[in-house]
């Protein structure tokens, strides 16, 4: 199971996504950013265009009780779809759902924002300080 991340969860940049298991990939989408975060709206409609971002492995329990209330899911902000990246990745994703705000900007095909916490906060056994070789 795989999260694809386009904003706020995020690797800060390429160094960081390689040290922290995460690959760059894209889905078919339109990208917004509405300031503190960004929207990923129109999930694969084939006229939307490439957003980029990145994979990460995920288990289903992280998504469950660690990135749903993260992304407000419960509160209908967000909704968690599963999709093909475009290397053929089957991941999770969250698609925006709130209410659109006036400042919006968009659509964009990469979000330059900056990061509101590391996924190592969000998913304690995945900060990448750990020891790998001890379980």
């Amino acid at each position: 199971m795989h999260l694809f991340a386009y904003g706020t969860l995020m690797p800060a940049n390429l160094e960081a996504a390689e040290r922290d298991g995460w690959w760059a990939d894209a889905v078919r989408g339109r990208l917004y950013d509405f300031g503190p975060y960004p929207a990923l709206i129109d999930l694969d409609h084939p006229d939307a265009g490439w957003v980029h971002g990145f994979v990460h492995p995920v288990s289903l329990r992280e998504l469950e009780e660690k990135l749903d209330p993260w992304e407000e899911v419960d509160r209908g902000l967000y909704r968690r779809v599963e999709t093909m990246t475009r290397s053929g990745c089957r991941a999770w994703v969250y698609v925006y759902q709130g209410p659109w705000p006036a400042l919006a900007r968009g659509p964009a095909d990469r979000w330059e924002g900056t990061r509101r916490a590391p996924i190592s906060l969000i998913l304690p056994d995945r900060d990448p300080r750990k020891n790998r070789h001890n379980p």
